[in-house]
C-alpha cells in the first residue's frame, strides 16, 4: 500500500513507461484509409452536435470499424476513483456494457495512472476477458480527460492472435479519444456554461487545424498519394461548410429571439434555407389538418399569379409538398420538365414559376404533428450533392419549433381573450335578468298594485330566471363536454319528433319576435339513433340563435332531406348574418361574432360549441355558410339514420302537473334545510301554500335536531351547509331508528353525475339541482310520497 494513498488502494504495477508502446511502434503500421475516417468523423460531429449522450456508444462502433477490432467501448472512472463502468461497448463484448470492474485489476488503472496509451497483451488482465469465448488476444487503450483529469478511456480489443494493433490504429484512437473528451464534457456540465455549439465548433476548428497539418504533411511526404490528399482536403471543406452552416443557424437562431410574429420568422428560416442550398427561389407552406390543405405563409422569388394559382394545395394531392407530409421524408425532383412521368399540373407550376428543380423537406413538431413543407427551388436542373442535406434538416427542426411555439404563445393569447370576453359576457348576460328581477321586486312592494300588474311582474321574474337557468344549464353541459364525462341515453327516435320538441322549446322566442316558421317534413319512418334531449338541444340552440339574432318579423326555414348515408337539416334565417372569415370561429368555446355581440342578447357564445360536439358524438357533424353581414345565414346538421324496420315505441306520457291537482294531493311534514335563509323561506311558503307543514333550519347541526323532533316525512337538504354538510346530515339520519323510512332530496347546484352519484351513496332518495323549479319539486314531492307510510291527512 502506498503511503501518501488515503483512499487505501492496492499500489498499481509501476513501469518507466507506459506498457506495450515500444511493442506497438516496432509494428509495421497499414497504409490509412482517410476517406472512411473522414466520413466517420463527420458522422461524429453530426452525433455530437445534436445527440451529444448518444456519442459514447457511436464512438464504439466506430472505433471498432476504423481500428477493425473485435471489441470496442468507453470506460468511465467513477468518482469514488476505485471502479470503472463499461459506459458503452460494441462488438464481441457488447453484452457487458453498464458493468462494473475493478480499477485496480483492469487495465483502465494503468492508463489512469500514466495518463497516456497502453497495449495490453496479457488477455487474463482485461476482464471479461477470462469469461469471454472467443478471448481477448491483446487490447490498446486511450485516456480521455474532463478538463485537465483523466476521465475515462477509449479501447479496442483482438480476439484473434493474427489481429495486432499498430502505429495506425493509435493514430486512429487519438483522433476519436478527442470527441470522447468533447461528449464527456458536453455532458457532464450541468449548467450549460457550454453550449453544444461552442464545443463543436471548437473542435471542428481543432480538428481543421489537425487535418490542415496532416494535409501539409502529406505532401511533403507521401506526394504520390494524390488522391487521398484530394479526398482530405474535400473533407476539410465539408466540416468548414458545416462549421459555417452551424454558424448561421446560431446567428439565425439569435435573431428568431427578437421576432414577434410567425410570417417575419418563417422569411427568415426560408431566406437562411435558399442560402444554404444555393438555390433561386422558395416558399414555406402551412398545413390546414382540417381542411388538410398546405398554404403559402413565405415565399421569396415567386410572382404574385404563381401564389395567386398555387398559393393552397390539396395535401392528398401527388405534388412534392403534399408527397413529403405524406411520406414524411424529403422529396427532390431534379428536373420536372425533363421528368416525362410528372403530373401536368406539376410541369405547368413549373413554367410559371420559372424552375426546374425543386426540393421539399416536411416540417413535424416533435410530437409528430404535421406542420408544414420548407420547399427550395433552382431555375436549373439540380442534382443534390447531399452536403447541405442535413444541415437543411437542422433549419427544418427550427422551423418547426418556432411554428410550434408562435402557434401555442397565438393560442394561449387567444384563449386568454376569450377568457376575457366570456367572464364579460357572463356578467352582463346576468346583470340583464337580475335587473329585471330587482326592478320587478321594487315594484311588488308597491302598494295597492292591482292583481294584473302583479301577474305580469310575476311573468317578468319567473322569464328571466328561466333564462339564467338556461345559462347554467349551458355552462354545466361545457362542463361536462370538456371533461368528457356526458353519457348520451341512445334510443331509436323519429327525426320529427326531435324537430318537434326543439321547436317547443323555442315557440315563446319566436312568438316574442313576431317571427315566422316554415318547416319541410320528412316521413315519420326516417329515425335516428341518439339522445332525444341532447338531439333536441342541438336544433333548440339553432333555432334560439336565428330567433334572437334577427329583427321582428324574421323567417326562418327548417327543411330536412335525406342523403346518401344520413338525413341533413338545415335552419335558414334572413337575419343578420356572418362574416365570412368568422364562421369557423363561431363554433369556438366562447366566441362570439362582433356582429353578434351589438345584440342586447348576445349570449355566452358556448351555443354553437355544444352544437357542434353533441352532432360530432352522434357520428355527424355541422358547418355554416353565410353571404356576409346583413345576408342572413344556413347552419347544416348531418345526422347517421338508422333501419326503421323495428317498431318504435311511442314516448312516455308527460307527468300531470302536480300544481292543477292540488286540491287532491296528499299533504307531508317537510323540513327545508338551506342556509341561504331567503331560498328556504321561499319554498317553505310555497309548500305551506299547499297545505305542507314545514320547518325551516339554516345549518348542519340543526337540521339533524329538527330532524329528530320534527320527525318529517320528507327532508329537503341543502349540501354546502355550515358545521355539517349535507351528505353527513343524511348519513346521521339514515343511521338513526326514526330516520330509515325519511325520504330525502338533496337540493344543490352541483348537477354532475358524480354529484348525483354521491348523494345516492350517502342516503338521498332523490337529487335536484339549483334553481329548483317549484313544478319540478311538487312532482318530485308527489314521487316521494308515495313510499311514506304515514301522511299528515292519515294520521
Amino acid at each position: 500500500m502506498a503511503e501518501d494513498d488515503p483512499t487505501g488502494a492496492p499500489e498499481l504495477p509501476r513501469h518507466d513507461k507506459p506498457p506495450g508502446l515500444g511493442t506497438l511502434s516496432r509494428r509495421p503500421s497499414r497504409a490509412p484509409d482517410f476517406e472512411a475516417e473522414n466520413l466517420a468523423l463527420v458522422a461524429l460531429a453530426y452525433q455530437l452536435a445534436t445527440h451529444p449522450f448518444r456519442l459514447f456508444q457511436e464512438l464504439s462502433h466506430t472505433a471498432l470499424n476504423l481500428c477493425r477490432a473485435g471489441s470496442a467501448g468507453i470506460n468511465i472512472l467513477k468518482p469514488d476513483g476505485h471502479e470503472v463502468r463499461l459506459d458503452a461497448c460494441a462488438g464481441i463484448l457488447a453484452s457487458y456494457a453498464g458493468t462494473t470492474l475493478s480499477r485496480f485489476t483492469s487495465p483502465s488503472g494503468l492508463v489512469a495512472a500514466y495518463d497516456a496509451p497502453t497495449l495490453c497483451e496479457d488477455p487474463a488482465s482485461f476482464p471479461p476477458a477470462s469469461s469471454n469465448q472467443p478471448p481477448v488476444t491483446e487490447a490498446l487503450l486511450l485516456p480521455f480527460h474532463y478538463g485537465e483529469k483523466p476521465a475515462g478511456n477509449l479501447w479496442v480489443a483482438a480476439h484473434s492472435p493474427e489481429r495486432k494493433f499498430d502505429g495506425e490504429d493509435l493514430r486512429l484512437m487519438t483522433s476519436l479519444s478527442n470527441f470522447a473528451s468533447a461528449a464527456c464534457q458536453l455532458t457532464s456540465t450541468a449548467d450549460g456554461s457550454a453550449s453544444a455549439r461552442d464545443i463543436l465548433e471548437r473542435k471542428v476548428e481543432e480538428r481543421t487545424e489537425e487535418l490542415s497539418l496532416a494535409n501539409k504533411t502529406l505532401q511533403y511526404q507521401v506526394s504520390e498519394r494524390v488522391r487521398t490528399d484530394e479526398a482530405l482536403r474535400a473533407m476539410q471543406q465539408q466540416l468548414e461548410f458545416e462549421l459555417a452552416s452551424l454558424s448561421r443557424l446560431h446567428e439565425l437562431s439569435m435573431r428568431l429571439l427578437n421576432i414577434p410574429d410567425l410570417g417575419s420568422a418563417l422569411k427568415e428560416i426560408l431566406q437562411a434555407a435558399i442560402d444554404l442550398r444555393g438555390a433561386d427561389m422558395g416558399y414555406i407552406r402551412l398545413y390546414d389538418p382540417v381542411r388538410k390543405v398546405l398554404s403559402i405563409a413565405a415565399h421569396q422569388g415567386f410572382k404574385d399569379e404563381f401564389i395567386e394559382l398555387f398559393g393552397v394545395v390539396d395535401g392528398n394531392d401527388d405534388s412534392p409538398c403534399a408527397r413529403a407530409i405524406r411520406t414524411r421524408q424529403r422529396v427532390m425532383i431534379e428536373d420536372v420538365l425533363g421528368d416525362k412521368q410528372q403530373p401536368v399540373i406539376q410541369r405547368s407550376a413549373s413554367e410559371m414559376g420559372n424552375y426546374r428543380a425543386i426540393q421539399s423537406t416536411p416540417l413535424f413538431s416533435r410530437e409528430g404533428k404535421a406542420l408544414g413543407v420548407l420547399s427550395t427551388h433552382f431555375r436549373f436542373p439540380h442534382v443534390p450533392d447531399g452536403r447541405g442535406s442535413r444541415m437543411l434538416d437542422l433549419y427544418a427542426r427550427q422551423a418547426a419549433d418556432f411554428i410550434e411555439s408562435l402557434r401555442i404563445t397565438e393560442h394561449l393569447r387567444d384563449a386568454d381573450r376569450r377568457k376575457d370576453e366570456f367572464i364579460a359576457t357572463l356578467s352582463h348576460e346576468l346583470r340583464n335578468p337580475l335587473a329585471a328581477i330587482d326592478g320587478v321586486a321594487v315594484l311588488l312592494q308597491s302598494p295597492g298594485l292591482d292583481s294584473a300588474r302583479q301577474e305580469w311582474a310575476v311573468q317578468v321574474v319567473r322569464r328571466q330566471c328561466r333564462s339564467m337557468r338556461v345559462m347554467l344549464d349551458d355552462l354545466l353541459d361545457v362542463s361536462r363536454l370538456s371533461l368528457e364525462r356526458v353519457t348520451l341515453r341512445r334510443q331509436r327516435i323519429t327525426l320529427d319528433s326531435i324537430i318537434e320538441t326543439a321547436i317547443e322549446t323555442t315557440q315563446h322566442l319566436l312568438d316574442e319576435a313576431n317571427h315566422s316558421l316554415s318547416v319541410t317534413r320528412l316521413p315519420a319512418s326516417v329515425m335516428v339513433y341518439g339522445d332525444p334531449v341532447r338531439l333536441a338541444q342541438v336544433f333548440s340552440n339553432l333555432l334560439s340563435n336565428a330567433a334572437k339574432y334577427m329583427d321582428a318579423g324574421g323567417k326562418i326555414a327548417v327543411d330536412m332531406s335525406p342523403t346518401a348515408d344520413g338525413v341533413l337539416v338545415s335552419v335558414t334565417d334572413n337575419g343578420i348574418g356572418i362574416e365570412p372569415s368568422c364562421i369557423e370561429e363561431i363554433f369556438d368555446m366562447f366566441s362570439q361574432a362582433k356582429a353578434r355581440r351589438q345584440q342586447t342578447s348576445g349570449g355566452l357564445g358556448i351555443g354553437l360549441a355544444l352544437v357542434r360536439t353533441i352532432a360530432e358524438l352522434h357520428g355527424g357533424w355541422v358547418y355554416a355558410t353565410s353571404s356576409g353581414i346583413g345576408q342572413g345565414s344556413t347552419f347544416y346538421v348531418r345526422l347517421p339514420t338508422v333501419d326503421s324496420e323495428e317498431i318504435f315505441a311511442p314516448p312516455p306520457a308527460k307527468m300531470p302537473d302536480p300544481s292543477s291537482e292540488s286540491g287532491s294531493r296528499p299533504r307531508y311534514r317537510i323540513l327545508v334545510a338551506d342556509d341561504n335563509e331567503a331560498a328556504a323561506m321561499a319554498i317553505s311558503m310555497l309548500l305551506q301554500r299547499d297545505e305542507h307543514e314545514t320547518r325551516m333550519v339554516h345549518d348542519g347541526e340543526a337540521a339533524i335536531h329538527e330532524a329528530e323532533r320534527f320527525q318529517p316525512h320528507i327532508a329537503l337538504l341543502d349540501i354546502g351547509m355550515p358545521h355539517l354538510s349535507g351528505y353527513e346530515v343524511a348519513r346521521i339520519i339514515r343511521a338513526a331508528p326514526w330516520g330509515a323510512n325519511m325520504r330525502l332530496i338533496a337540493a344543490t347546484g352541483w348537477g354532475q353525475e358524480k354529484d348525483k352519484k354521491l348523494a345516492e351513496e350517502a342516503g338521498f332518495n332523490a337529487h335536484l339541482t339549483k334553481p329548483i323549479e317549484f313544478k319540478q319539486l311538487l312532482a318530485l314531492l308527489e314521487e316521494q310520497g308515495n313510499n311514506v307510510a304515514c301522511k299528515l291527512d292519515g294520521n
